[in-house]
């Protein structure tokens, strides 16, 4: 009989990570560390973009939007150079949109706002729009077109001309047809006609040009024909991942007291949007011309606008391929009548410029 007691087994030794779940751990860290960067680094750029009004007094207050319910914009595009933004009175309100957007629907409504809309200027009595921004900043602006459209403005975001460039480029720039030559030289305004790729400054001198017979109302309609072809080329997930360098090269040519949460929920319910989801018009009117003083304004059609504003109370959605726009042809019919331009070779010059002026 054997009665040799078998051999001790070694105590058995819990596994520890191996290199591949030690590499896993590890970049889950990275991406964590780099996640909490990019928040705080975002932070701090906002922070710096939401601190005062555009005339450098208190902060804006303007009333908080009902959760689910739609949500409205005013969006300013500003003459005003970096230092300007945030002192004085000598910003300018070049452009003015209201926009609404409904985050159930969903849907979105661009309203532009002519800069020379004759309104009533809260403390100032009637006098063009863009006037109360000179006078009271941001704040008398906002007050100022909520009573113009009857509706709350719940926030506001002011680019300046430099910001809006280094926001197209980033962007990579849009392609457009230019419908006539536009030159002013002192604006740095010189685009020929013809289906081309416009760059930051190109696109810029676009949407300024007002050598048009029309005046304001013409340079509006092409303002909103640029902001059709932006969004449809531009506006996509895709370019989500283009927004921190946005905002790092802007931040100091912007303005806005929109929350950081808020932002990244309504621009995510905007870049999914589809064309005949958004809606866009132009506050209506006519020309007027003052016969004591001789100004000219955008004499606003109340009733016309009254019933304008109405569409927000219920969806419009049709099946119309292209957005509302007013008195701009499609881009179909744009394709057939303007020829495709060579940007890197300059046109030949044209014996007469456009008459004008940039005010």
């Amino acid at each position: 009989m054997n009665t040799r007691k078998p051999p001790k087994m070694p105590p058995m030794r819990r596994k520890g990570p191996g290199l591949g779940q030690k590499i896993l751990v590890l970049g889950i860290s990275v991406v964590i560390l780099v996640i909490g960067v990019l928040i705080g680094w975002f932070y701090m750029k906002y922070r710096a973009m939401n601190t005062s009004n555009s005339n450098g007094g208190p902060p804006i207050e303007l009333p908080t939007p009902t959760p689910g319910e739609r949500t409205n914009f005013l969006f300013i595009g500003a003459d005003a150079r970096p230092e300007e933004i945030t002192s004085g009175f000598d910003a300018r309100s070049d452009t003015i949109i209201y926009g609404s957007l409904d985050p159930t629907v969903p849907e979105a409504f661009l309203l532009s706002i002519p800069r020379d809309s004759l309104v009533d200027i809260p403390g100032y009595g009637q006098d063009k729009v863009n006037a109360s921004f000179a006078f009271g900043g941001i704040q008398l602006l906002s007050e100022t077109v909520s009573q113009l459209v009857n509706k709350p403005i719940h926030y506001y975001i002011e680019v300046n001309f430099e910001g809006f460039a280094k926001a197209i480029d980033i962007l990579g720039g849009v392609d457009l047809n230019v419908e006539e030559r536009m030159y002013y030289p002192w604006e740095e305004i010189d685009l020929y006609p013809g289906l081309q790729h416009l760059d930051g400054t190109q696109s810029l001198a676009y949407v300024r040009y007002r050598g048009y017979p029309e005046g304001d109302i013409a340079r509006v309609q092409k303002q909103q024909k640029f902001i059709t072809a932006l969004i449809d080329q531009h506006f996509t997930l895709g370019n989500v991942g283009k927004i921190p360098a946005i905002f790092d090269e802007i931040s100091s040519y912007m303005k806005t007291n929109l929350p950081i949460d808020e932002a990244i929920k309504l621009a995510k319910v905007f870049v999914g949007l589809r064309m005949n989801e958004i809606r866009m018009e132009i506050v209506p009117g006519e020309f007027y011309d003052e016969p004591v003083t001789g100004a000219s304004y955008w004499a606003v059609n109340q009733p016309a606008l009254v019933q304008l504003m109405q569409v927000l109370e219920e969806p419009w959605v049709t099946q119309t391929a292209t957005p509302t726009i007013t008195g701009i042809p499609s881009e179909s019919e744009e394709m057939s009548n303007f020829p495709v331009i060579n940007t890197t070779e300059p046109a030949p010059e044209t014996s007469t410029e456009p008459s004008g002026s940039i005010p």
